[in-house]
């Protein structure tokens, strides 16, 4: 019985996936709700180190020609080792940016896309507390950050208004005391209406 079952939902699945696409993708002016998830690389570290995550949610506005313009907020946390003792790095950033298509299928149902954006936000170091545990002085303190970041993307269309996003990211902020270059790599789905 569960046999059947689960051939049964396989079989509406691929007959779902293989209907014809009667939207059109890709319109200049066509909108899209991003939501992904990250890690950070940080040099040294576990890729799936304990609290060392991301979030992000982003508003895309297609134009001319499959390239398209975003405006996104992240959430970030790094847990930075410090003897015995875990040193938080938090940062909440607002990304303005661009992005422009690269390669694409014939279908055009895979992009790699390639972009950069400006990027500005607050940055919070051991939640303000200036003493860590063992008595030393943090020397560095929270405060605003600016920069930069370069982009690049896969980008699959799942159905005509659904994407799967597999992203890279290489920070450059300033005014920070720690790591001016920050990689992430993240992954998401993207809903365009």
């Amino acid at each position: 019985m569960k046999k059947k079952i689960i051939l049964s939902v396989c079989a509406a699945v691929a007959m779902a996936f293989s209907l014809p696409s009667h939207a059109q993708r890709l319109i200049p002016k066509q909108k899209g709700v991003e939501v992904v998830g990250s890690l950070p690389l940080i040099k040294g570290e576990k890729l799936l180190a304990k609290d060392n995550f991301g979030v992000g949610v982003s508003l895309t506005c297609y134009l001319k020609r499959e390239n398209y313009s975003f405006v996104g907020v992240e959430y970030e946390q790094q847990n930075m080792p410090y003897r015995d003792y875990g040193v938080k790095l938090k940062d909440a950033l607002l990304h303005l940016g661009y992005m422009h298509p690269i390669l694409s299928d014939n279908g055009k149902n895979v992009f790699l896309y390639a972009g950069i954006s400006a990027l500005g936000g607050y940055e919070e170091l051991n939640e303000d507390k200036k003493l860590l545990p063992d008595g030393a002085t943090l020397l560095d303190r929270s405060r605003f950050v600016y920069g930069g970041a370069v982009h690049s993307s896969v980008e699959v269309f799942l159905t005509d208004r659904v994407l799967f996003l597999v992203k890279a990211q290489g920070r450059f902020l300033f005014g920070t005391d720690v790591y001016r270059f920050r990689p992430i790599v993240s992954a998401g789905l993207r809903f365009n209406f």
